[in-house]
């Protein structure tokens, strides 16, 4: 258990040993109890969830896996190839404002770069 230099346990150091007594499956407010109990300390439910976070996160049990990063904010899902309605809904928009042959030799000059 790690300790503080005055001799003081970690609140880290708390929060595993809860963690480590009822499971990762228990939140911060069914920590809290334990820890207050072992360590006469009222941890906060707030640090008690964030330092479960570092704690399962530095034993691979959570976190975002490293070399793989997510969608970046505002990225549109992948394209199944499905046709979708918003496609329609763009086709008649172009049909309305340029006609059915503009859109016609639109499609044949798009297929050229495909």
């Amino acid at each position: 258990m790690a300790r503080k230099p005055n001799g003081a346990t970690t609140q880290k150091s708390m929060v595993e040993a809860a963690i480590n007594e009822l499971g990762w499956k228990a939140g911060p407010k069914e920590l809290q109890p334990v820890i207050k109990e072992k360590f006469q300390v009222d941890l906060p439910t707030a640090i008690i969830s964030n330092y479960k976070s570092v704690l399962k996160k530095a034993s691979g049990k959570g976190g975002k896996p490293k070399g793989k990063p997510g969608p970046k904010p505002g990225a549109k899902a992948a394209r199944t190839g499905a046709l979708e309605f918003t496609d329609l809904q763009a086709v008649r928009g172009l049909v309305d404002k340029l006609g059915a042959e503009q859109v016609k030799k639109l499609v044949d000059v798009a297929t050229m770069f495909a």
